[in-house]
């Protein structure tokens, strides 16, 4: 006996998952960009040029015009007295300009045309400081790489609900007072502690669901996430722009955050995890509630003995794995191939998604158009890839789509106009739906006692390495290639190995390490399994054959 085949029995995917979808994961899955991609609206450099306070009641193309050399009109001034100026015009025609440049001496303004005060012109991140954002975006990749084990294991030990819930405190307090604080040091350990948390939040949310879906909506409850996430992301350029400021975006996302509170009194523990803990009788009142509202009469006492059925198979299993300390990831050499492939496929996730979202900044054209373009051309990369895991499995969708991303990183090399947005936008295209298919890969292929930690430090070694992702769109000042050469080969190899893969299409979740090792070793290499293609389900044996 499998967990589905319990869960069948209350409702695979009845008005409890639906209300569950509506309520919960789409409104969290819609307001997580707001915490994950509002930074790059906080750091955004505006134009800006030396402060000069003898000129303060000059126009900005005047003071553009008196202050900053061709060469370096950002970060350099000329050194004249600016005090003799009273008229523009005749100061030119009778003044030679000195040859000699400075740096800035009093600081520098800002073009306020799109933010009236960023991160970026709070603490003067410019010049000779210029590379303090990308330090500040690869300092949440840092905090990422040092949370995700760690909340991955409290929440295999403490439940995902309460984890989800406390992260989201921790989110939202770190986010109000970072735009709050004066000090860099300070500002820069609060959005590292920021990053540590959104991603396992994600985790969370995505696993918590996951666990009380049958295995045929899974793929369905996945496009839910990555569709409302999209829609989020759309949205976040509107309230970037709408906002004007750092501090009150940093607000806004905030009370989200504390808004997510409120699922205290709804959200349910998955009932999986309760049964990996041996908390049956907990395991059971929820698997009640389920079958309750999906309109199912069933007996408390056959569900709760079918449940400790289950967990005593778990539990023995469990036994004998501790009888060896190694890692289970480690020790177990398919459950190890398919960690090491689904590292290697986040990694390039990571690569490719970062990467094309961090470059938006160096494409032409206003930066929220541009963010909203990039961003809305996911809507049909999720469809598409939503429908083609769910009709035709998830190891080709995904593999082919890392190479198709491979060759298509290659039309910057013909240098057209218009060839980096091409392919940027083709690019994030596909790779906006490749993300769905690797979290219903690892949530798929790790057992149930160690999913959660599978997943998160699966993403930590990712994370580890792509901290350095937001220096990849400095490279185009060498070449406007170059960041695409690096996305492109790093997904091109990734689409080979992730071929290696098992194919999880219409298959139960594996509840132990066992289940885990034996998963997929009735596939060949070549096998394509569509959705017509279910197995037929086994016959469930009547309850009263069950013995404790």
């Amino acid at each position: 006996m499998e967990f589905e085949d319990i869960l069948h029995q209350v409702g695979g995917y009845g008005r409890f998952q639906r209300n569950l979808t509506l309520f919960f994961l789409i409104p969290v899955s819609c307001a997580l960009p707001c915490f994950w991609m509002n930074f790059i609206f906080m750091v955004s450099v505006p134009e800006h040029w030396c402060y000069v306070p003898e000129l303060s009641n000059f126009t900005m193309a005047q003071k553009r015009m008196l202050i900053s050399p061709p060469n370096n009109p950002s970060c350099t001034m000329y050194n004249m007295n600016y005090s003799q100026v009273l008229d523009v015009e005749s100061f030119i025609a009778t003044s030679n300009f000195s040859d000699i440049i400075t740096p800035c001496v009093s600081g520098w303004e800002y073009d306020k045309t799109n933010y009236d005060k960023t991160a970026t012109t709070k603490f003067d991140l410019v010049c000779d400081k210029a590379h303090y954002p990308s330090l500040l975006l690869t300092l949440q990749n840092v905090g990422s790489l040092i949370g995700t084990p760690i909340y991955g294991i409290l929440s295999d030990k403490y439940g995902r609900k309460l984890l989800f819930l406390v992260l989201a405190v921790v989110v939202s307090s770190t986010e109000i007072a970072s735009v709050l604080v004066n000090d860099f040091i300070i500002f820069a350990i609060l959005r590292t502690i920021n990053g540590s948390v959104l991603p396992s939040m994600f985790t969370s949310a995505f696993i918590l669901i996951t666990e009380i879906v049958a295995p045929d909506v899974r793929a369905h409850m996945n496009g839910v996430i990555n569709c409302s996430w999209t829609f989020g992301l759309c949205f976040l350029p509107l309230v970037a722009y709408l906002s004007r400021s750092w501090v009150i975006l940093g607000i806004v996302s905030a009370g989200c955050g504390f808004c997510i509170l409120l699922y205290w009194f709804f959200l349910p523990e998955s009932p999986s995890w309760f049964v990996s803990q041996g908390r049956y009788e907990d395991a059971a009142n929820v698997m009640m509630k389920i079958a309750e509202t999906n309109g199912k009469t069933l007996d408390h006492s056959n569900i709760l003995q079918q449940l400790q059925t289950l967990g005593d198979k778990i539990k023995q299993t469990k036994e004998q794995e501790k009888k060896d300390t190694t890692s289970p990831l480690l020790k177990y050499p398919r459950l190890r191939k398919h960690f090491i492939i689904l590292s290697i496929c986040w990694t390039a996730f990571y690569v490719a998604y970062s990467g094309l979202t961090y470059n938006i900044r160096n494409l032409y054209g206003n930066e929220f158009l541009n963010f909203f373009l990039l961003s809305v051309v996911e809507v049909p990369g999720n469809l598409t890839f939503w429908f083609l895991m769910d009709r035709y499995g998830r190891r080709w969708s995904a593999s082919l789509g890392f190479i198709l991303i491979g060759i298509i990183c290659l039309i910057p090399l013909l240098n057209f106009n218009s060839s980096d947005i091409i392919a940027s936008m083709l690019a994030k295209f596909l790779i906006s739906g490749i993300f769905m298919i690797t979290d219903q890969q690892g949530s798929e292929l790790f057992p149930t006692v160690f999913r959660t930690f599978g997943i998160g430090t699966g993403k930590t070694i990712a994370t580890a390495a792509t901290l350095f992702i937001p220096y990849i769109a400095m490279l185009s000042q060498y070449g406007r290639a170059l960041p695409f050469l690096i996305i492109g080969l790093t997904s091109f190899i990734t689409g080979v190995l992730g071929t290696f893969l098992p194919e999880t299409l219409n298959e139960n979740l594996p509840q132990t390490v066992t289940d885990a090792e034996e998963f997929g070793r009735d596939q060949t290499y070549l096998s394509w399994i569509k959705k017509s293609d279910k197995k037929p389900e086994k016959e469930k044996p009547p309850v009263d054959s069950i013995r404790l």
